[in-house]
Order: structure tokens, then C-alpha cells, then sequence
């Protein structure tokens, strides 16, 4: 009878070990696929650092496994369940359909990973509306990829029902009756319980595994390597949960609030509200306000390596080059963003977008209390214009608007559709002929963002005309796509000059973020996006100071001389002394001061770029100090943190 219940036991422990190990195996092979497809980005790394991520990704999938199959688990192994055939039958259905289910996620973030260069966090929670039109995307660019993952699924599944079929001849019941059956099955859940929390938490250690376990290399593509897509996402979800990490953060004292503000508010000529050092204002008298129209282009994707007068040895922005010479074009400007979600927060919300603050996380910014710069400027009477071409609800854009104060949105639904795409929306010289049109019969001053698509993935051209690059030239259909948004510009700024509204507007063209897969040489290149600031009493220059996208609006009621209270992380580029930019990447953050980019987690540097000597070069790893950019970055972050988590962003009403 013993030996009866130890071989029950044993099938058991067999029911627990075989899916899951199936299933994080199924992990590592994503992990070597992952390498091929991206194996240019490892060439110059070690083997022995390769294959400690190798290995170490092994904890990672294990851990991945135990905890996206410990709710199956829980009801597979519970006391008694077993007895019934129909319904383990039922739940082992159920787990192979949701470890297909995350096989395919992982396939996803794998692609994604040439866009943005990391692992997926909270994409999820934000595109889910937008899934037909990834998925049609994903079908048309993927094909090959696509139909090896749903060979590699069947595969998957083949293995996983003959398994299933091999456990299913073991006896329902330990032999004794019910009874003994019952404590046979209540010894096994509690050590598979018990089974399942050790491989969850990635071992027996005193701290449970986390993704900082994965860059203990020198070198930001080994822990990359080591991830998987399942881990990072739910990794990230969990902890924006948890209000009690960002405890950790809180300041112990005020005493460098002042430092840390200067990088901020420019105090010569901004006052800030006692207690909320971020409500502030700039102390122009309202007789010297003027009274101009705003218009923000935000080119999606737009980055500054493929424009020539930012330095691109390939001209895909012509127009936006010439029309540089007559502006104020910022050389140094970086995307506090990976995503347009973020880069559109940043430009027109003047919000940081760093892990737990972007909106679309919910939460903590949800609940803040904030004056955007756009509402502020109702008060003088601006009408407010959000144009896209998109459906209203695409990337999450119509409550984010809204919550900045735009009155209006033009979208997807405002046109016939002679300009569609077929994927995304409207092609982008249409939407902007559009803007241009209802700028025309629009009272002044109006304030207007016009968001751009055509320059998104899969890159689709209205006609075969604007293929100006041959396939011969990488990142051709990319820099052919942004090219066609750039002649939408020139047509609009075209038609737009004959209109009353143009010698009275002040126009800011600046990138959403860069083409992740084109730009990913170096941290800097990754980040910078071009902005340039055009209009009547701008004088033409070239700014080599740090910016970022959350400077933009600072820098408008500066020019304007606004002196409305607004709310903002960002300094106006006209302003004295130093700027900083805070960027994010994925669960870490880049810090910009000067032409250091410093690349950390919230505890410890992960790399150090010196961007005009070599921005490719990690520096960190040839002993370069880090110490005071990492002190004055954990400022910035304490800073902002504490005036989120104690809801001092603006005062109450």
C-alpha cells in the first residue's frame, strides 16, 4: 500500500514537473531565437557573457513558468480534484490554451523589441483596443515569422497532449480509499505549493528574483538576453501595484529640494505656490502676454539621425532642414518617451513618463491633481484642437487629451475615406490639410496638436511616387515613410502661409520618439528626437543644451509671456542655468546631465555614455564616476515621487 501511494505521489509530482519545465523550455527557445534574430546587437560581447545569460534566463523562464501556471496549479493539485477525470481533463485544456496564449505574447515582444529596444512592460494594459489592427500589421510584415510561431504552438501542443495523455493511464486515486487518498493528495499540494513559491521567487535566497538580477553584466543587451517579455510585463504590473515600493523613494529631508527644483523652474523668472514647487508661474506682467496662436507637429517616430541638419548623413526630413535655418532647432533634444503614448504625455502634458507615473499606467497620476499648460490657457480664451488621424480611441489619445483640457478632437471619423491607409488612419498630408482648414475658420488664439501616423509601422505610402529610397538603403521603407510626412509638412506650411492665422502663430515640430530598430548604435541616438521652434519673433539658432520634450510647453508661455499657473516638469530652453532630462527605459531610466546619459535602475548605474566623445562607448565599465549623477538622479526621482505620492502637484481648488 505504501509503495502504491509513493508511485501516486510520484505521477503526481510528474502532472506538476513535466508542463511546467515543457513550458519554460518552450522560454529558452524564444530566448535563442531571440539571439539569432538580434545576434548583430551581441556581436561584440564575450561568449562567456552570452552564455551566463543563457543561463541565467533559465531562472528567469522557471520562475516565468511557476507563476503563469500557479492558478492552474492551485485547482490541479488541490485535495480530491484529481478524482474527477472530466474536469482535470478540462483544466489541463485550459493550460496548454493559455501557455499557447503566452507563447504568442513572448513572439510579440520579441518583434518589439527592434521598435523600442526593450522588453514589454505596460504596452499591454494600453493597446488592447488596438489589437485587429496589431494583429493585421503583425500578419502582413511577419508572414514567415508568423507561421513558424504557429508551427512552433502546434509542435508545442503535440507534445504537450501526448504528456498529458501518457499522466492521464496513471491511477485517479491512491490506493486505502478516500481517506487516504485525501492525505496522499493534501501531502503532494502542500510540497508542490511549496514547490511553486521557490521557483516563483527564482530560488531559495533571502530576496526573490527581479529583473535588476538580470544586469549584473556590464552590459545592458546581456540582461536583455536573459529576460523574457512574460516576465518583464508582469514583473512591471505587479509592482506598479505595490505603493508600498514607492515608499522607498520618499525624501528623508527637504534639503536639496531648491537643487533639485533649479533643474526645473527657472527662479529668476518663475515663482512657484509655497509647498507645491511645481505649480508655478512666470511673473510677466499681463500686458506683455501676446496673444499668438501654438500649433505642436508630433512626428511619430521622427528621429534626428535621419535629418540633415541635425547632423543625419541621410536626408529624410528635407523640408524640416530648410526650414531650420529660420528657427530655433534644438541639437540636443531627447524623447522623454519609447512610446507615442508617452511622447505625447511629455509634449503636451509636460508629464514624466518613468515606471508607475505615465498616465496610461493608471493610478498614482490619475489620482494627482494637475493644471496642464493647455487648460491654463482657456482662461484667456484659447480654443483647443487635438488632431489625429486615427480612430478617437487608438493608443489611448481621446482620454488623454481630454484630461489636458483639449475641447476638440479631429480624428479618423472627421474624414471620407479617399485618404485612408487601410491600417492605422489617415495618411498624414490629408490630416494636415485638414488642420490647416479648420486653423482657417477657427477664432483666435487657438492652441493646436496635430499627431502624425504615416511614418508608423508598416510604413504604408500613398502612391509608389514617394519611394525615394531603393530597397538597396537600410531602413528604406522607414525613412521613405518619414520622408512623405515630411512633404506633408511642406504642403501644409505651403498652403498654410496664405492663411491669416500663419504670421500669428508660433509652430513646434518635435519627434514622439525615435524608430527603436534604426537607432539602437547608442543610448543617445535611441533617445534624440528632433525640435525645432518656428514663427514670428523667433530668432534663428542652434541650441546644444540638454532639452526634453517636457520643456516644450515651459518654453511657449516663455515666449508667449504667459503668466498663467501651470504645472510642469519641464524648463523653458530660454531660461539660465542647467537643464536635465529624465528618461525612461523599460523598468530603468536614462539621466541626462550635460553629455553624460546615465543608464540606471532606481538604486544602482547599469551604464555611463559620454555622448560627445563616443556615444557608444559604456564608460561605467572603464571606471568612469558615476556617483554624483546617480545622487543627483535619485534626487530628481525622490523629488518627484513625493509630490505625486502626497498629491502636492497643485494645490486644491
Amino acid at each position: 500500500m505504501f509503495r502504491d501511494s509513493l508511485t501516486h505521489a510520484r505521477l503526481k509530482f510528474k502532472g506538476f514537473f513535466v508542463p511546467l519545465i515543457l513550458f519554460a523550455a518552450a522560454l529558452s527557445a524564444g530566448r535563442l531565437y531571440f539571439f539569432i534574430k538580434y545576434h548583430d546587437t551581441y556581436s561584440g560581447i564575450d561568449a562567456s557573457s552570452i552564455a551566463w545569460a543563457f543561463v541565467q534566463g533559465m531562472r528567469f523562464d522557471l520562475s516565468t513558468a511557476a507563476l503563469m501556471s500557479a492558478p492552474v496549479f492551485l485547482v490541479l493539485f488541490f485535495p480530491g480534484i484529481s478524482l474527477s477525470r472530466l474536469l482535470r481533463r478540462a483544466l489541463l485544456a485550459t493550460l496548454l490554451a493559455w501557455y499557447a496564449a503566452l507563447l504568442a505574447y513572448n513572439f510579440i515582444d520579441i518583434q518589439y523589441y527592434s521598435f523600442a529596444q526593450r522588453h514589454l512592460t505596460f504596452e499591454l494594459s494600453n493597446t488592447w483596443r488596438d489589437t485587429g489592427v496589431i494583429v493585421k500589421i503583425g500578419l502582413a510584415r511577419y508572414v514567415p515569422e508568423f507561421i513558424a510561431l504557429v508551427l512552433f504552438i502546434v509542435l508545442f501542443g503535440s507534445v504537450y497532449i501526448y504528456l498529458a495523455r501518457e499522466k492521464k493511464r496513471s491511477p485517479l486515486a491512491a490506493p486505502g480509499g478516500y481517506l487516504a487518498s485525501i492525505a496522499v493528495d493534501a501531502g503532494v499540494f502542500l510540497a508542490i505549493a511549496a514547490l511553486t513559491v521557490v521557483l516563483a521567487r527564482g530560488g531559495v535566497q533571502m530576496k526573490p528574483l527581479s529583473i535588476k538580477n538580470a544586469f549584473s553584466s556590464d552590459r545592458i543587451e546581456v540582461g536583455t538576453l536573459a529576460l523574457n517579455g512574460i516576465y518583464s510585463t508582469f514583473n512591471t504590473l505587479y509592482n506598479n501595484n505595490e505603493d508600498k515600493n514607492l515608499e522607498i523613494l520618499r525624501r528623508t529631508s527637504f534639503e536639496k529640494e531648491a537643487d533639485v527644483q533649479g533643474f526645473i523652474v527657472d527662479r529668476s523668472k518663475e515663482g512657484a505656490a509655497e509647498g507645491y514647487p511645481l505649480f508655478r508661474k512666470f511673473n510677466y506682467p499681463d500686458g506683455e502676454r501676446k496673444n499668438m496662436n501654438v500649433v505642436i507637429f508630433v512626428m511619430e517616430s521622427w528621429s534626428a539621425k535621419f535629418i540633415g541638419s541635425l547632423g543625419g548623413k541621410v536626408e529624410a526630413a528635407p523640408f524640416f532642414s530648410s526650414l531650420s535655418k529660420d528657427g530655433m532647432l534644438l541639437n540636443n533634444c531627447f524623447a522623454n518617451a519609447q512610446r507615442s503614448y508617452e511622447g505625447l504625455s511629455a509634449t503636451l502634458g509636460s508629464l514624466p513618463s518613468w515606471k508607475k507615473m505615465s498616465l496610461d499606467q493608471g493610478g498614482l497620476l490619475y489620482q494627482t491633481r494637475l493644471e496642464p499648460a493647455v487648460s491654463s490657457l482657456k482662461r484667456y480664451g484659447y480654443e483647443t484642437i487635438f488632431v489625429h488621424g486615427a480612430r478617437p480611441g487608438s493608443l489611448g489619445f481621446d482620454s488623454l487629451v481630454k484630461r489636458f483640457g483639449f475641447q476638440r478632437h479631429i480624428s479618423r471619423d472627421d474624414f471620407d475615406d479617399s485618404g485612408d491607409d487601410g491600417t492605422w488612419g489617415i495618411y498624414d498630408e490629408y490630416t494636415f490639410q485638414k488642420a490647416d482648414e479648420e486653423f482657417s475658420k477657427t477664432r483666435e488664439p487657438f492652441f493646436a496638436a496635430i499627431f502624425s501616423l504615416s511614418s508608423h509601422t508598416p510604413y504604408k505610402l500613398p502612391s509608389k511616387e514617394f519611394e525615394h529610397f531603393g530597397s538597396e538603403v537600410q531602413y528604406s521603407a522607414f525613412l521613405n515613410s518619414m520622408r512623405y510626412s515630411d512633404h506633408a509638412l511642406r504642403k501644409f506650411f505651403e498652403k498654410a502661409r496664405r492663411s491669416d492665422y500663419f504670421k500669428n502663430t508660433i509652430f513646434v515640430i518635435v519627434g514622439d520618439h525615435t524608430e527603436g530598430h534604426s537607432t539602437r548604435e547608442s543610448v543617445y541616438e535611441g533617445y534624440r528626437v528632433p525640435c525645432l521652434f518656428y514663427g514670428p519673433g523667433v530668432k534663428p539658432s542652434v541650441d546644444q543644451a540638454v532639452a526634453s520634450q517636457v520643456d516644450i510647453l515651459p518654453t511657449v508661455f516663455d515666449m508667449l509671456k504667459v503668466p498663467a499657473p501651470f504645472t510642469s516638469w519641464g524648463k523653458s530652453v530660454l531660461a539660465e542655468g542647467e537643464r536635465r532630462a529624465l528618461l525612461p527605459r523599460g523598468d530603468m531610466f536614462v539621466w541626462v546631465n550635460g553629455r553624460y546619459m546615465l543608464v540606471t535602475d532606481m538604486n544602482a548605474p547599469m551604464g555611463l555614455y559620454d555622448y560627445k566623445a563616443d556615444p557608444a562607448r559604456d564608460i561605467l565599465k572603464d571606471g568612469a564616476e558615476s556617483k554624483a549623477l546617480m545622487e543627483e538622479f535619485q534626487q530628481y526621482l525622490k523629488f518627484s515621487y513625493d509630490l505625486i505620492l502626497s498629491n502636492k502637484v497643485r494645490p486644491p481648488q
